[in-house]
């Protein structure tokens, strides 16, 4: 009786603790509303991004600044990675292309600094040369 209880307490613990990573995911810390500043080179501007499910949707503050499309996450990179199929944007080139990024989550900030699209390559760092960086907190 005692060898069949422990196994039924052990399978719990694994599926609790299974479950608690999977709450604890980025993919779902990710989800709702962010809105924050971009920066391309010395020029800060308000953006916001939503994202629902394992789709995202961009808006920067000049009208033609925006993304549609969808995305994957590696989690076990140092820096974390961000991968953006973009599906619909105000650059028509860049549509059907991948935008490469890494980002971080720190005290409810959501830091991400990305390639321009078409290139195969994360950003080395999140203040490397010719990159865009968004700052965001959620709302």
């Amino acid at each position: 009786m005692n060898n069949k209880l422990m196994a039924v307490l052990s399978g719990v613990a694994i599926l609790v603790s299974a479950c608690t990573t999977l709450f604890g995911a980025d993919s779902t810390t990710l989800q709702g509303t962010w809105k924050g500043q971009a920066t391309d080179g010395d020029t800060a501007s308000a953006c916001r991004l939503t994202i629902s499910g394992n789709t995202l949707d961009f808006r920067g503050a000049d009208t033609n600044d925006w993304y549609k499309g969808t995305f994957t996450l590696k989690e076990d990179t140092t820096p974390k990675q961000f991968i953006a199929t973009i599906t619909e944007c105000g650059v028509p080139e860049y549509n059907g292309k991948q935008a490469h990024a890494i980002y971080q989550i720190e005290a409810g900030t959501l830091t991400m600094a990305a390639n321009e699209p078409g290139n195969p390559k994360a950003p080395s760092g999140f203040d490397a040369p010719d990159i865009r960086k968004v700052v965001l907190k959620k709302k």
